[in-house]
């Protein structure tokens, strides 16, 4: 048996935020994400596997949206057609979406949930659950059926593990006991970084986000093929990402005139382009002369000329020449106390009353999984304003 295991495609997430900063970016994002699950479906077919997994987060939110209900059915149902069974569950993000409120999702598209967590497709059994409301704090394990005797037992689940740095405890599970709950295969979501394990004769694949979001989410990009036969189960992963995040550091502190920052700036930026792939771009820059908004309205001019490169935001770094020692040992004290527990845990509650309380086209700034990024953001703001005193 073969598979196609997928995860957090996250189907209509609005990237306000980054649309807000720059327009054509966020319609850009919007578009790759569609335009990845498609590619994603192409590659089930054309490898002709036997199942599609989605393990969770299939849309974003529990909101009813039709667009994005539509492009689902019409993509699997695509790979219906071709032979390829769809396996799916509920994550999260999509808890309250009601896969059957306009009817049942057709013949070879399967929903696993607590009234029907089991289906057999050819030799295997798969089982799974879904998320019935957007938070569960306790293991679904428990609940999962028993291995059907004489069947490949293949298990889909939405869940942070043990846990994972900037995310909260969704249906927490350790991974020994998923190896010996009896299973020959586990198809996870939730973590956005991809990873396997292997026990034995025992896999367990989270695929990671297929599409990333925004500059906390550069790790995924990519959706896992696994092959099952007598022996241990073989896994390879295929990038499917059309749109990755980069960042870009440039040192203008010794350009003597505003045409040598823009031929740096040229330099710099040509550097980013990926053949086959649009790339979001972080600038840093370090200068005591030119300003942060000159030198992103330069970049903007720049790369109205470079296909396939958006302009995300421009950062102004210190000079660390001009560093003194006190100033970095408090900045390594800080990135101690961001490695802490007790801090990651307490950071990650208040960006929920964050998000509670901010507007909604702006919330996914503050998501749970940014949150490392905004640690180093914090890290790089404080060192930049204490460095600014030692110059003075």
């Amino acid at each position: 048996m073969r598979l196609l295991v997928s995860a957090d495609t996250h189907l209509g997430s609005p990237i306000r935020s980054i649309a807000l900063r720059n327009p054509d970016l966020g319609d850009r994002l919007k578009q790759v994400s569609r335009d990845t699950f498609v590619e994603i479906v192409d590659l089930a077919i054309s490898e002709q596997v036997d199942a599609f997994v989605l393990a969770g987060d299939v849309f974003d939110n529990g909101y009813p949206d039709l667009k994005s209900r539509a492009f689902l059915i019409t993509q699997l149902s695509r790979a219906a057609e071709a032979g390829v069974a769809t396996v799916l569950i509920r994550g999260n993000h999509d808890a309250l979406l009601d896969h059957n409120a306009h009817g049942g999702l057709g013949p070879n598209i399967h929903l696993l949930h607590k009234g029907a967590p089991t289906v057999e497709i050819g030799d295997a059994a798969f089982h799974g659950l879904s998320f019935d409301k957007a938070h569960v704090s306790k293991s679904f394990l428990p609940d999962y059926p028993v291995p059907v005797p004489g069947k490949r037992n293949i298990g889909l689940m939405h869940t942070s593990l043990d846990g994972a740095p900037g995310h909260d405890p969704y249906a927490p599970c350790a991974e020994q006991d998923l190896m010996g709950h009896g299973f020959d295969l586990w198809c996870l979501g939730h973590i956005h970084a991809p990873f396997e394990r292997l026990d034995g004769s025992v896999l367990v694949v989270m695929p990671g986000i297929p599409q990333p979001r925004h500059f906390g989410e550069r790790h995924g990009g990519t959706v896992t093929l696994v092959s099952m036969g007598d022996g241990v189960p073989e896994f390879e992963r295929r990038a499917v990402g059309r749109l990755g995040f980069s960042e870009c550091s440039l040192d203008l502190s010794a350009c003597s005139d505003q045409q040598e920052v823009l031929r740096k700036l040229r330099d710099g930026l040509m550097t980013a382009q990926v053949p086959g792939r649009d790339v979001a771009m972080r600038l840093s820059t370090t200068s005591d002369r030119y300003g942060t908004e000159l030198v992103a309205e330069l970049a903007s001019e720049v790369l109205d000329s470079i296909d396939g490169v958006f302009l995300d935001k421009v950062k102004s770094a210190p000079l660390l020449s001009q560093a003194s020692a006190e100033t970095d040992d408090l900045v390594r004290l800080m990135q101690v106390e961001f490695s802490e527990d007790g801090f990651r845990q307490a950071a990650l509650q208040q960006l929920e009353e964050l998000r509670l309380a901010m507007p909604s086209e702006i919330t996914d700034e503050v998501a749970e999984e940014r949150l490392d990024a905004l640690l180093e953001e914090a890290i790089a703001e404080v060192s930049l304003t204490l460095h600014a005193g030692t110059s003075q």
